[in-house]
C-alpha cells in the first residue's frame, strides 16, 4: 500500500490547475485544491470556520445510506469544534462510463460536478462515490486534496453487504470514517504525533491494527477486519487531534 500511496501523492503533485469559475465572490477552489495535511485546524477548530458543509456526489446505483451517513455525522460530532453545525448533501451524478479510472480522471470529474467550497465561516468536504474502480488494485478510497475524499463504490460494493460480509452501512461508514481522518491529519499528515505510532512501511496510517486509521481499512484487507463493528480511533489518533484543536 506505501507504493499506491507514493503514486497517489506523484499523480496529485502533477495535478495542479485550479478551478476557474467563481461562486459568490469567492474562486472556486482556492482553499480547497491544495495538497493533503493542509486543512486540518480548518476542520478541526472553530478559529476560522464554524461550519462544516459536506457534499456528497455519487453515481447511479452508488447511493449511500442514510445510516452510513448519519454515523459519518455522530463520528465528526465527536472530534470537531463546529459550533454552526454539520450540513451533509447528497446528489446524484452522471455515470463515468469507466472500468476503472486515474487519479487526473478523478479530479477531472469532481472539477465538473462539486458546487460546494470553502469560504466565509464555512469549510466544505467534497466527497465523491465512483462506479468504477481505481486504476490500482484492491483501493477502496482515497484522501487526494486537503478536503477532497473518493470512494470506490464498484469495489465497496463487491465486497459488503452479502452473506458472511460487513452490511453496506458498517463498510461505508468506516470508509468515510477513516479518509476524514487523513483530512483531519492523521497519521502525522497535519496533526503531529503526540507518541509515535506511524505505520512507516504503509505510511500514513496506524500501527495499531484495531485501529480506524490502520493501513488495512482503505484496501481489500477491509472485508477481514469488520463484520460488525466500526472501527474506533485508538488513543494515540485522539490524542494527535486533540493536540491540533479537536475535542
Amino acid at each position: 500500500m506505501l507504493k499506491n500511496k507514493i503514486l497517489l501523492f506523484a499523480a496529485f503533485i502533477c495535478t495542479t490547475a485550479f478551478y476557474s469559475c467563481s461562486k459568490d465572490g469567492l474562486t472556486a477552489g482556492d482553499k480547497d485544491y491544495k495538497t493533503l495535511g493542509t486543512s486540518p485546524r480548518d476542520l478541526l477548530t472553530s478559529s476560522v470556520y464554524t461550519t462544516l458543509k459536506i457534499e456528497i456526489q455519487y453515481m447511479p446505483g452508488y447511493a449511500p445510506e442514510d445510516s452510513a451517513i448519519d454515523n459519518l455525522e455522530s463520528f465528526l460530532r465527536t472530534y470537531l469544534n463546529k459550533p454552526g453545525g454539520i450540513q451533509v448533501t447528497k446528489e446524484q451524478i452522471a455515470a463515468s462510463g469507466s472500468a476503472s479510472l486515474t487519479l487526473d480522471q478523478i479530479v477531472s470529474i469532481e472539477k465538473r460536478n462539486r458546487t460546494e467550497f470553502t469560504g466565509g465561516n464555512t469549510v466544505a468536504v467534497h466527497i465523491l462515490i465512483l462506479d468504477a474502480d481505481y486504476n490500482l488494485p484492491d483501493v477502496l478510497g482515497v484522501s487526494y486534496w486537503n478536503t477532497s475524499i473518493c470512494i470506490f463504490g464498484k469495489l465497496a460494493n463487491a465486497n459488503a453487504g452479502g452473506a458472511g460480509q460487513a452490511s453496506r452501512r458498517i463498510y461505508y461508514s468506516t470508509l468515510f470514517e477513516h479518509e476524514f481522518g487523513h483530512l483531519m491529519g492523521l497519521v502525522n499528515l497535519g496533526s503531529n504525533m503526540q507518541q509515535d505510532h506511524k505505520d512507516l512501511t504503509n505510511g500514513y496510517h496506524c500501527t495499531n491494527t484495531n485501529c480506524l486509521m490502520y493501513y488495512g481499512i482503505e484496501n481489500n484487507n477491509l472485508s477481514g477486519l469488520i463484520i460488525n463493528n466500526i472501527p474506533s480511533l485508538d488513543p494515540n489518533c485522539i490524542a494527535d487531534l486533540k493536540a491540533n484543536g479537536g475535542k
